[in-house]
């Protein structure tokens, strides 16, 4: 029997009733913008339950993260300061970076110092969003709070006319679920939690003009799914998934949004006369889902797992001065990779131990000083991913965005068409995708693609892959021909060195960082820009292997290994 919208409010009080007795107004978090982002992870209290202030943890704030608005093209620094007691990282997940920028386990960040990677924006107007990345650490952290939204604009979006007003009619919803100790109020760690949160607020409500209005749905829950409705009446499109637009606006009724995926939807609440909720409507959902009917790891008695419940309440109000009432028929056109061009096809089967945990990718768990693939620069490749799971796996990877090409042995559904960094796989699913490695080599410094359901990946379903430059070598330069002239003396050395740079001017170095083999950045060597010879110290480290990593004028990048005695 179908429950009435009635029967679902007064299974949402009963649910929420003792966790949140009034509605609030939905937190919308601060931006920050520009070629500096000074960001600070640091351990807090909130008050969000009457009695004692809950452990957070929280980014330039006690919970979440200012959302970092960005450009494409522009040049940016992150400097991200660890003020935890603990060791961290932070992931531009989705972002098209640097492996040495792109913040996975292999840079951590230790307690007391600053992380300060610096990149160009390359990807397209998109939702995506930052979070540590440590592993056996990344449930803990982000559950308790660290985690930010980011937002690339471009200028092919900004001529669609689409709603971008940020605050106005353009809001990010941070979707997640928490537990709360019945008597001290602490975050309990479940892997499947009773009371929802959007942007940290507890049963929320949004004021939204009577416009078209944008939403920026992600999904930052350890595991739980969300079968995310709207209501049957074609007043809502789908316009982008994670990693940029779909090629038409997409009418839907139901999202299925898994940890880690972002879709941008555009509610027309123009002629909507009564308020209404954004629903989860998770007993729709297939066997194996984690939070549906027959899903994994929700704790007995659990109320949201496999029900229908409201997460937020849309309030309508006045139309703004300059409001978007209608949407393009067509937001781009999109030129998948040649299949006849691919160089390699990889197959990635997800199994499980025989008691039911861990999870495993081609048999292995997450060795932090393991290579699984090694992938050549400038390779178009496919990937087929099988879940020989009962249980749904939504797979990550790190440096790319792909594009399905086939679900199951047919066409990939009109939402998984677009660019995607993450997909869902249920029970017994096979996927292909494909996808281009372009701009990006570095033989030290892996990227990572695992499972976002967190307790899986720090479980050890996660795997490593380099991306090699095979024209110059393994070692990352850029990839015209003449970037290399590189001479090291001497080489080893007892913490004196030269560096002698006899490339071109586009090539010429402008700046280097050393690294040791645990993947932290230890120092930045001031370089004088007018010389060929630049002078090295690391009289004050222990012997051993150290990396320096260099940067070009051109904007690639190099590594090469240094041993000092």
């Amino acid at each position: 029997m179908k429950r009435t919208a009635f029967t679902v409010f007064v299974i949402f009080w009963i649910i929420s009733g003792a966790i949140a007795q009034s509605p609030n107004p939905l937190t919308i978090p601060d931006t920050l913008s520009g070629a500096v982002i000074n960001l600070e992870i640091a351990p807090s209290t909130v008050q969000f339950l009457p009695g004692n202030a809950t452990a957070t943890y929280g980014i330039n704030k006690p919970y979440l993260a200012p959302t970092v608005i960005l450009q494409r093209g522009q040049a940016v620094q992150m400097n991200v300061t660890n003020s935890l007691s603990d060791t961290s990282t932070m992931h531009w997940h989705g972002l098209h970076v640097p492996a040495m920028d792109d913040g996975g386990p292999h840079t951590p960040i230790a307690p007391g110092t600053t992380w300060s990677p610096d990149f160009t924006v390359l990807d397209e107007s998109a939702t995506f969003w930052y979070h540590p990345h440590l592993h056996e650490h990344t449930t803990e952290q982000v559950y308790k709070g660290a985690a930010g939204m980011i937002i690339v604009h471009d200028s092919l979006e900004a001529a669609l006319g689409l709603p971008r007003t940020y605050g106005v009619d353009d809001f990010p919803l941070i979707i997640q679920d928490k537990s709360f100790d019945s008597l001290t109020n602490a975050f309990i760690y479940e892997a499947l939690s009773d009371t929802m949160m959007i942007n940290g607020t507890l049963n929320p409500y949004i004021e939204v003009p009577a416009q078209m209005v944008r939403f920026r749905l992600l999904n930052a829950s350890n595991q739980r799914v969300y079968n995310l409705g709207f209501p049957p009446t074609n007043i809502a499109w789908q316009i982008s998934s994670d990693g940029g637009l779909l090629e038409q606006p997409l009418a839907v009724t139901r999202i299925l949004l898994a940890p880690g995926e972002r879709a941008d939807v555009v509610v027309d609440f123009t002629n909507q006369t009564t308020n209404f909720p954004l629903m989860a409507n998770n007993s729709e959902m297939g066997d194996g889902i984690s939070g549906g009917p027959q899903g994994p790891g929700g704790g007995p008695g659990n109320p949201l797992d496999g029900n229908n419940f409201p997460i937020l309440d849309f309030r309508i109000i006045a139309q703004t001065a300059n409001p978007v009432t209608s949407l393009p028929s067509q937001l781009r056109t999109y030129d998948l990779p040649n299949i006849q061009n691919v160089a390699r096809v990889r197959t990635k089967v997800f199994t499980v131990d025989s008691s039911g945990f861990p999870f495993y990718i081609n048999g292995a768990l997450f060795d932090h000083d393991a290579v699984n693939d090694t992938v050549n620069l400038g390779d178009t490749e496919i990937w087929e991913l099988i879940n020989a799971t009962d249980i749904a796996h939504p797979f990550h990877i790190h440096d790319v965005q792909f594009h399905v090409i086939e679900f199951n042995g047919n066409n990939p559904p009109a939402h998984l068409r677009g660019r995607k960094d993450v997909v869902l796989l249920q029970p017994g699913d096979t996927v292909k995708f494909i996808t281009r490695f372009d701009d990006f080599a570095d033989e030290m410094t892996p990227y990572m693609y695992h499972c976002h359901n967190l307790f899986h990946e720090d479980g050890g379903m996660m795997s490593a892959f380099i991306v090699r430059d095979t024209v110059l070598g393994s070692h990352g330069e850029p990839t015209t021909d003449f970037c290399g002239a590189f001479l090291f003396f001497p080489n080893p050395n007892d913490g004196e060195l030269q560096l002698i740079d006899e490339n071109p001017e586009p090539c010429r170095v402008v700046s280097i960082e050393v690294w040791d083999i645990q993947g932290r950045k230890l120092m930045d060597v001031p370089v004088n820009l007018g010389l060929n010879t630049q002078q090295i110290n690391l009289q004050e480290y222990d012997p051993g292997i150290y990396l320096l990593h260099m940067r070009h004028k051109g904007g690639g990048h190099s590594v090469r290994r240094i041993a000092k005695q």
